[in-house]
């Protein structure tokens, strides 16, 4: 993703940027390339929700679909996503417009980047929120140890990542207003 970039000046890389990477180089028929947009949506959400801090940028890859004709990229399958019970507070990767806090908020702030409008993004917070709230029987199921989940449950249940799924307001999201789009100045009135 920064093959072209000059030694020295490579952009800062966040969710957001790769966001943006997927929706203008991704594969274009049907809607791959929001659908990859919005994966990665939860995928920063979950993160931020299990507190899977480990999330630079070689953690996310990108395939190449078809490289005889256009080659262009999806969103390679999730890899290295677990705790690691550090509780820092934020990401390695940007996340939002507070950088890499380690809020929903922050996940919240930049959701256009993902193609999604506050609302859609709501729905899917709520749906990875959903999924996050079973970790504890999840993990029992595949025989982690006691102690294990009681290490972990110290960061994903402790006060910070618990309230904040716990006072994730979906309702706050509705409705709320869609940017306009700039008009051009060469449309005719």
């Amino acid at each position: 993703m920064r093959a072209a970039t000059p030694a020295g000046t490579e952009p800062e890389m966040g969710y957001p940027q790769l966001a943006r990477i997927l929706r203008r180089v991704g594969v274009s028929q049907g809607d791959a390339h929001l659908t990859d947009a919005e994966e990665l949506f939860r995928r920063m959400v979950f993160n931020i929700l299990v507190d899977n801090t480990d999330d630079h940028e070689k953690n996310h890859a990108l395939l190449v679909v078809d490289p005889t004709a256009n080659g262009r990229l999806r969103l390679a399958p999730a890899y290295d996503v677990l705790p690691t019970n550090a509780g820092q507070g934020y990401q390695e990767f940007i996340c939002g417009a507070e950088g890499q806090a380690s809020t929903l908020t922050n996940a919240m702030s930049q959701c256009d980047a993902f193609g999604l409008t506050p609302a859609q993004a709501a729905v899917q917070v709520a749906k990875v929120i959903g999924v996050v709230d079973t970790w504890r029987a999840h993990f029992e199921s595949v025989g982690v140890s006691t102690s294990d989940l009681d290490s972990l449950a110290e960061r994903v249940d402790g006060e910070d990542l618990l309230s904040q799924r716990q006072t994730f307001d979906v309702g706050q999201y509705q409705g709320a207003p869609r940017k306009r789009k700039p008009t051009s100045p060469f449309r005719k009135a």
